[in-house]
């Protein structure tokens, strides 16, 4: 499949996934009840809003007046919001797969250090924003602390997982791959939290479970390592939603704001990355550097691109907590499936990977399946 055919059909779906989002973000007063188009109106001149954590860099959740401007307003933030996640996500994924490839990938021996090192950038950003006061430190109790750990290290699992099989493969592939995760969570919920779903959200797994093996028959990167990794990066991103579930709706964490809950989720990642790094790594550390060295790689393109890649890293998971906490679900999966459709194409253009037609329309139903497992799983909501 030529480069050309391949733009054209993400572009089609971007195009599609974009028309969703504009759809789904808010109904227009004309479709709403008389009622609630009368509220509406009402209070449109002046209303209480959560104030945009992200762009004041303050991590509490506060209430400000929010006037209408044609400069500023909910759709001017939603629109800043969701471009840098979308440019963050992207920018991990090309210098996280750059920094792995001058280290020798998945197997070149230092692939927790990056994962350590990616989340150890967070605390740098994070801390001392709270230490100079230009956001609002969160009060733990130890209780809390406690009850925050198992969240953090699913999220360490998941990333240090999600990091080796994008160094095993390539990033398309790891995409696809990622593209499982809902299957893991359906299964997850029965198991630990015992919420079982309407009929319809379990057959959207079907294209899910199809369309990633249907895209990994000729997949020409293809890497059990790869494969290994990255259901093992769902089963923890599972496990986090499910453990996180019930915590981040207590008072005290939803007093954090967004922005802190995951800069404390983050430091307990890394917390839980660098015994892997001490154990896995740490006694042959040298010996893989001076191999990468060995190879051609240098210094400064290494250290760049690890350092770029866990900024991008904190970036993108930080405003996609802000980006969640401001839509409804619906539309925060809408996008999710569209931003993975454009790591995609991005890493294919600058790693100049070839997709087989396996892997297009596998991974086109694979995406397609986690939208509408989303969509479904909110229609038939239980109550």
């Amino acid at each position: 499949v030529s480069p050309r055919i391949m733009r054209s059909f993400v572009l089609a779906v971007a195009f599609a996934g974009l028309a969703a989002v504009s759809a789904l973000h808010a109904p227009t007063v004309g479709t709403l009840p008389a009622r609630s188009q009368q509220q509406m109106r009402a209070g449109s001149a002046l209303r209480r809003v959560e104030a945009p954590a992200a762009m004041s860099l303050r991590g509490g959740s506060e209430e400000v007046a929010e006037s209408k401007s044609i400069f500023w307003n909910e759709t001017v933030e939603l629109a800043i919001l969701f471009g840098l996640w979308y440019w963050g996500n992207t920018a991990y994924n090309v210098y996280n797969k750059k920094a792995l490839n001058l280290l020798g990938g998945a197997k070149g021996g230092l692939v927790w250090s990056v994962a350590a090192a990616q989340l150890m950038t967070g605390v740098l950003w994070v801390v001392p924003l709270w230490i100079l006061g230009l956001r609002t430190a969160p009060k733990m109790t130890t209780e809390n602390w406690m009850q925050m750990a198992p969240i953090g290290i699913f999220a360490a699992g998941a990333h240090g997982g999600s990091v080796v099989a994008l160094g095993a493969g390539a990033v398309s592939f790891g995409q696809i791959l990622k593209a499982c995760e809902p299957a893991f969570s359906a299964v997850n919920e029965i198991i630990f939290l015992g919420e079982v779903q309407a009929w319809q959200v379990y057959m959207t797994l079907i294209p899910i479970i199809g369309g990633v093996a249907f895209a990994s028959l000729k997949e020409l990167s293809f890497s059990w390592l790869a494969v290994i990794s990255a259901m093992l990066a769902n089963q923890s991103a599972a496990l986090k939603a499910v453990f996180g579930k019930s915590v981040m709706k207590q008072p005290w964490a939803k007093a954090m704001g967004p922005a802190n809950q995951y800069g404390v989720v983050n430091i307990i990642s890394v917390l839980a990355t660098l015994p892997l790094v001490l154990g896995l790594e740490a006694p042959k550390m040298q010996k893989s550097w001076d191999t990468a060295l060995k190879k051609g790689s240098m210094p400064k393109d290494i250290y760049q691109n690890v350092l770029a890649s866990g900024f991008f890293f904190y970036l993108y998971n930080e405003v996609s907590f802000m980006a969640l906490a401001k839509v409804s679900p619906i539309t925060h999966s809408v996008a999710n499936t569209l931003k993975r459709v454009v790591i995609i194409v991005v890493s294919c253009i600058i790693f100049n990977t070839p997709m087989s037609t396996e892997g297009m329309v596998g991974s086109a139903i694979a995406i397609l399946g986690t939208l509408l497992y989303s969509l479904a799983k909110q229609t038939y909501k239980k109550a």
